[in-house]
C-alpha cells in the first residue's frame, strides 16, 4: 500500500527565479504548450494564430473561474486543480511580470499566452511499479518518458497488450488501481466531488476534463503520488440543462465508474452531495444527470 496521500494546497505565486528556459511539450492547431526547465514549476499555453487570442483569453478566464470555485470550497477536494498564474497579451508583458531580463531569451514566441502551475509526472517509484506490473514484456527494459496516468474507473480491467504501446498518459483502470493499492473508493468519490464543483459551482459542463495520477505539484521531489483534474479548454456553460451535462460526460474517456461498478455509489453519492451543498435546483439537476447516466450505461 502507498503511504497516506496528503494534498498540500498552500498558496503559491509565480516564481521564475530558477527557470533557465522553456521546452515545447506539445502543439495543436490552436496553441502550443511549453514547460519550464529547471525547478520553476510553470506551464505556458501560447496561442498559435494571433486571430485566436480572444479564445485563449476566454479559456484562461474559464480556468480562473473554476479555480475560484475550488478555492471557495477550501481546496478540500480529493483532486487538486492547477493554479492559474495569469494571462499576458504578449511575451514581453509576461517577461516584465516575471522579471525576465530582455537579454535572456527563454525560447518563447511573442504571441498571447497564459501561465499556470505545472502538474508533475508520476513519481519514479510509482512509474517503476507500473512498468514492472503492467508494461508488456517487450518494452519493460526500454527507456520511456515521464508520464501522467489517466484514472479510468469506467473500465473494469485492462485490454490485452496492443501491438502498439505508448506510455504517455498511461491508463490505469479499476483493476490496475486496486493492484497498485490506490484508494479506488476515494478516487470515485473524488470524481463525483469534482464533477459537482465544475457543474454547480463553476456552471460548466466538464466536457473533456481528465483525472490523473501525478506528482505533487507543490513538491515535485516527493515520492508520494497525488491526484489532479486537468484540461478544461473544452468546457462550456450547461445552462442548468441536465442533458447537456450527460452529453459531455458520455463523450469523455471512461473516467467515471459505471452503474454496474462497485464504485458507482461512491461516485454518485459524492456528486449528489456536492450539488445539495449548492442549492435545491442543483440537487434536482444532479439527480436527473445520475438517472440519465444509469439509463445510458445500464
Amino acid at each position: 500500500m502507498f503511504p497516506a496521500i496528503i494534498a498540500r494546497r498552500g498558496r503559491r505565486t509565480m516564481d521564475l527565479s530558477v527557470v533557465s528556459s522553456f521546452k515545447r511539450l506539445g502543439a495543436g492547431s490552436f496553441a502550443t504548450v511549453f514547460v519550464s526547465e529547471g525547478r520553476g514549476a510553470v506551464v505556458v499555453k501560447q496561442v498559435k494564430n494571433p486571430s485566436d487570442t480572444a479564445l485563449l483569453q476566454k479559456e484562461h478566464g474559464d480556468l480562473e473561474q473554476l479555480y475560484q470555485a475550488y478555492s471557495s470550497a477550501g481546496k478540500s477536494t480529493f483532486f487538486s486543480l492547477p493554479r492559474p498564474y495569469g494571462y499576458y497579451g504578449d511575451y514581453w508583458s509576461f517577461a516584465q511580470r516575471a522579471d525576465i531580463p530582455r537579454t535572456l531569451d527563454l525560447g518563447l514566441p511573442p504571441h498571447a499566452m497564459y501561465v499556470m502551475q505545472r502538474i508533475w509526472p508520476v513519481p519514479n517509484s510509482i512509474t517503476e511499479r507500473i512498468r514492472n506490473m503492467f508494461f508488456p514484456d517487450r518494452v519493460k527494459e526500454q527507456p520511456f518518458a515521464p508520464f501522467l496516468a489517466r484514472l479510468y474507473l469506467g473500465k473494469a480491467s485492462a485490454r490485452a497488450d496492443s501491438q502498439f504501446f505508448c506510455s504517455e498518459n498511461y491508463p490505469l483502470d479499476a483493476s490496475r488501481l486496486e493492484r497498485l493499492g490506490l484508494p479506488t473508493k476515494d478516487i470515485a468519490a473524488g470524481m463525483g466531488q469534482m464533477l459537482a464543483l465544475i457543474n454547480f459551482q463553476a456552471g460548466k459542463d466538464a466536457r473533456d476534463i481528465e483525472f490523473v495520477l501525478c506528482g505533487d505539484p507543490d513538491n515535485p521531489l516527493s515520492s508520494d503520488p497525488t491526484f489532479s483534474c486537468i484540461d478544461f479548454n473544452q468546457m462550456r456553460p450547461h445552462n442548468n440543462d441536465a442533458e447537456a451535462i450527460v452529453s459531455s460526460i458520455s463523450a469523455n474517456d471512461p473516467y467515471f465508474p459505471r452503474p454496474s461498478s462497485q464504485h458507482w455509489v461512491d461516485f454518485a453519492d459524492a456528486y449528489e452531495d456536492g450539488a445539495v451543498a449548492v442549492d435545491p435546483m442543483a440537487a434536482d439537476i444532479a439527480r436527473s444527470v445520475l438517472a440519465h447516466l444509469r439509463e445510458l450505461w445500464k
